[in-house]
């Protein structure tokens, strides 16, 4: 059995580097180079990635494997775990009669969402196809045999690492001060849900995190754009890749270690198809967002195409198209808010229906109901 306890560590970070931060790439390996190259990213930068690696994307060992490259060759590349991270170790290596089935049902659910899953993969490699929950078991030594190289990669992994300015972890800090922290445990510090708001503190130094979708702290407009909390010193920035249908890798900017928190900025990229705005749009003045923490309704009237519902925690009645139901009492994330466009503005297009289109701009969803190049 792997030993997974937390690790902490503490490091001075060259000044006059561009510091580049992301995190839960979940097996995204395209979005990952292509963020990579979009910041333009060399070996005069250094690399923070933290955690949530692999799961719920189309090449997770491709991922987690070309992580492991980069973070051998310059000492630039700079991975911690993630809570996905540690809990597929603890699994596998704890896998038995008694929680296959439910690990199995798990494995279908991300083939239906994206057709595939880690533990295919590894079991894939070495000559085994899952099509039965005993067919993991039958492959769990392989696997654990062929994958040690791996695996002892992803223990080894530390949970936070401080710097001077800057604090790194997936999930947060249960106690203010960074050395408190040494006796909780590996899933105590990189899951906790809703980091930025749960959290009593404000740090001395400012914490970046993955973990939580950055969208999940709206509750009006969703957006997946990185969050500065600067009252609490918290920077987010989990875009809901491989979680959300239209979520975005994001990574971080930090221009230097001693640069203002006015000066960071970053980069995002997703594979969405786009298309341009041929009219301009107003933004609507109240909304409501649908969200996974908020998804319960009531249906009062369906329709072929729309449903009208009321949302169960803003009380709101409202109109959402029929293929934002999840079921009759549970919405898929959905919002009525309407973006401010402008002719010529880049959309990326989510989804369409005769009253118009739901679209991502600059990190916004929204509806947009002119016409489209």
């Amino acid at each position: 059995m792997i030993n997974l306890t937390a690790k902490i560590k503490q490091m001075t970070l060259e000044q006059g580097k561009r510091i580049l931060v992301t995190s839960d790439i979940h097996g995204y390996l395209s979005y990952f180079k292509k963020i990579l190259e979009k910041a333009c990213f060399s070996d005069n930068d250094i690399l923070f990635i933290v955690g949530d690696m692999i799961e719920k994307g189309p090449e997770n060992l491709k991922t987690l494997r070309y992580i492991m490259e980069l973070s051998s060759q310059n000492g630039n590349v700079i991975p911690l775990i993630g809570n996905v991270d540690a809990y597929r170790l603890k699994l596998i290596y704890g896998l038995s009669e008694e929680n296959v089935c439910g690990f199995y049902d798990y494995i279908l659910n991300l083939r239906k969402w994206v057709g595939t899953s880690f533990y295919e993969e590894l079991a894939a490699e070495c000559g085994y196809k899952i099509n039965k929950p005993e067919d993991i078991l039958i492959s769990k030594q392989a696997v654990l045999t062929h994958f040690e190289k791996e695996f002892n990669f992803l223990a080894g992994l530390p949970t936070i690492i401080e710097t001077q300015n800057y604090i790194f972890v997936h999930g947060g800090l249960r106690e203010k001060q960074v050395l408190n922290n040494s006796d909780k445990g590996v899933l105590e510090l990189t899951k906790f849900d809703a980091f930025a708001e749960k959290t009593p503190y404000r740090f001395d130094k400012y914490v970046i995190t993955g973990h939580w979708p950055v969208v999940l702290y709206g509750s009006k407009i969703p957006q997946m754009n990185p969050i500065i909390n600067c009252d609490k010193k918290i920077i987010s920035i989990d875009g809901g890749c491989g979680v959300k249908k239209d979520g975005q890798l994001n990574l971080l900017i930090i221009p230097d270690i001693n640069c203002s928190v006015e000066e960071i900025s970053y980069v995002s990229y997703d594979e969405i198809p786009t298309a341009y705005a041929l009219e301009n749009q107003s933004p609507s003045t109240d909304s409501v967002y649908i969200s996974w923490l908020s998804r319960e309704i009531r249906i009062l009237e369906k329709d072929k195409e729309f449903s009208h519902i009321e949302h169960i925690k803003s009380g709101r009645k409202l109109h959402i198209p029929n293929s934002y139901l999840r079921n009759d009492t549970e919405a898929f994330d959905y919002t009525d808010y309407i973006l401010p466009v402008n002719k010529g503005d880049c959309l990326s297009v989510l989804s369409q229906n005769s009253k118009g289109y739901i679209v991502k701009k600059s990190g916004v969803i929204g509806w947009y109901y002119g016409e489209l190049s």
